[in-house]
């Protein structure tokens, strides 16, 4: 059994069909099926059936699917750490959703080679509402994210603590408060930071307890669409602290609420048994960075 068996049965049980697994990889349907059937005499286990919406897994099959793409990830691992063993390059795929770059911004990130000039490393930024869960899982070795995402088979380490602030501007009646309760904002116009798909935003989710729903204008994805939106109309923004620090607009007020909600920065990684070199100096980094900020 080799990554490329395993890959091959991924995208057919994804695909459920032998067809269009074969087109995606670039190979014939025979060789596809002579390469799952000798995987199957491998493991001494049937891993397919023709059911009636195609090729259909079988227990045997579901189990190993459960696995299989963890055990491509262990190799790809292994073969990155020998590369840099024998004097290869490593190469660092590193994520950061929008607003991390507040607390750690890319200049900091890119000088990471510079101490260690050993790895490579690539950078990709991403909106913070961007649902982030097999992209990585199939692109990337760690990432600095703004809440904890639905990514699995991962670990989350807090780097930074935030909290959700108000945002109005200085001619709007909350502005006369240092702090505002969740029940102020009962009969106010709010807009939110965008979350993902089928999420709801934690404010939401306190108005609901408190025993109102929130008359919610607008989702942002960009601050400044929200700081434009308290000057111009009157509205209140939901941010976070964070984030809100890289901006300076003396026409606004940043207040912080009374019923405290978390909003913090996280480093995430994929959950292996033995981390690659260059995810534990990459974490130490970011934290030594941290730090020095404090």
């Amino acid at each position: 059994m080799n990554k490329d068996a395993l890959e091959c049965f991924i995208k057919v049980y994804e695909k459920k069909s032998v067809t269009s697994a074969a087109k995606d990889l670039f190979i014939t349907p025979q060789g596809l099926s002579k390469t799952i059937k000798q995987l199957e005499m491998d493991l001494a286990a049937e891993l397919f059936y023709r059911g009636p919406q195609g090729m259909e897994s079988t227990e045997c099959g579901e189990l190993l699917y459960a696995r299989a793409k963890h055990l491509c990830y262990l190799m790809d691992d292994i073969k990155k750490e020998i590369s840099i063993m024998s004097g290869g390059k490593g190469v660092l795929n590193v994520l950061a959703t929008f607003s991390t770059i507040s607390t750690v911004p890319p200049d900091v990130l890119f000088r990471f080679t510079n101490k260690y000039p050993e790895f490579q490393m690539r950078l990709r930024e991403f909106p913070d509402e961007y649902p982030l869960g097999r992209i990585f899982q199939e692109e990337f070795d760690i990432g600095i994210v703004l809440g904890q995402q639905d990514i699995d088979n991962c670990e989350y380490e807090l780097i930074q603590q935030g909290e959700v602030v108000v945002v109005v501007s200085k001619k709007h009646p909350l502005a006369a408060k240092d702090e505002v309760s969740i029940t102020d904002l009962e009969n106010e116009r709010i807009v939110l930071k965008s979350v993902g798909t089928g999420k709801e935003h934690t404010l939401v989710d306190k108005c609901l307890e408190y025993g109102f729903t929130p008359h919610i204008v607008h989702e942002y994805g960009n601050v400044a669409t929200a700081h434009i939106l308290c000057e111009e109309n009157g509205y209140v923004a939901v941010s976070v602290d964070l984030v809100e620090a890289s901006y300076n607009n003396d026409k606004l007020k940043i207040m912080r609420l009374v019923e405290k909600i978390p909003h913090n920065v996280y480093l995430v990684s994929r959950k292996r048994d033995i981390q690659p070199k260059s995810v534990s100096f990459f974490r130490d980094y970011v934290k030594q960075y941290i730090n020095e900020q404090k």
